[in-house]
């Protein structure tokens, strides 16, 4: 049993691709931005009282920018709104070496799949192998799957739902992705209901989006559920980002 909640708006003017770029600030940015004092660096003798939660960004080369970026921007920016209770972001790849994404920039992960520290908040964006050769990488899909079943939440940004469903994860449950790859991913994951009529889709701890220029949609959601309207509001204000959950065609399934 389960309840349905889809939200879908009047038909509203594209955002500019470009906006995508507005999330590549540096951490200060968004705070300036939105006219607050720029955040006090915490020192390592801080420590927080509240609930830290970390997001891993599963990264491979030929990740696309929006993808990878715009999440990460949105997650990172939370520690500027509540020094307490914040999510911790870091990039995750097979072997912690540099890679380049697919429009040429160069990445440094954080950690590889060996040191890679517990995650709360798995990230996977899309890459330009997301549908064909990094489903056949069978260390990338042993990790992927071990990393779904302990995560509490994982959110898929654009073809980032052709590797989550191919652990299996999503199926009997709804999902979207990229609005060019809904009828590959419907024919390669029948057992999920695919929708063509939403921006993201919310079942269970899983969340999936279309990407591209709506990138920063489904962190700026999870950052909502966690923490409230306000703290996401202030966050998309800092990236001067028009956050407005009534305004965004999604789906929220509430399985009973």
């Amino acid at each position: 049993m389960s309840r349905l909640f889809f939200h879908a708006p009047p038909r509203r003017s594209a955002v500019f691709l470009a906006l995508v770029f507005a999330g590549m600030t540096l951490a200060g940015c968004g705070a300036e931005r939105a006219g607050e004092t720029p955040p006090v660096v915490e020192t390592a003798a801080h420590e927080p009282s509240g609930e830290v939660l970390r997001a891993g960004f599963l990264a491979v080369e030929t990740v696309f920018n929006s993808e990878l970026m715009a999440p990460y921007d949105v997650l990172q920016h939370t520690r500027f709104r509540d020094p307490d209770n914040y999510i911790e972001t870091f990039i995750v790849s097979p072997d912690g070496q540099p890679f380049t994404t697919f429009e040429g920039i160069t990445i440094t992960p954080h950690y590889s799949f060996d040191d890679a520290p517990p995650i709360d908040i798995l990230v996977i964006p899309s890459t330009n192998n997301s549908m064909t050769a990094d489903l056949e990488n069978e260390r990338l899909m042993a990790w992927l799957k071990k990393t779904v079943a302990g995560a509490k939440w994982v959110v898929t940004v654009c073809d980032g739902a052709f590797p989550l469903a191919a652990t299996g994860a999503l199926d009997g449950r709804t999902a979207t992705t990229f609005p060019g790859d809904r009828d590959r991913f419907a024919e390669m994951f029948p057992e999920i209901d695919v929708r063509y009529d939403v921006r993201f889709v919310e079942d269970g701890k899983f969340i999936t989006s279309v990407g591209g220029g709506m990138s920063y949609e489904p962190a700026l959601y999870l950052v909502e559920r966690l923490y409230g309207k306000e703290h996401a509001a202030r966050t998309a204000g800092g990236l001067v980002w028009p956050w407005d959950l009534d305004a965004v065609p999604h789906l929220i399934v509430h399985a009973e």
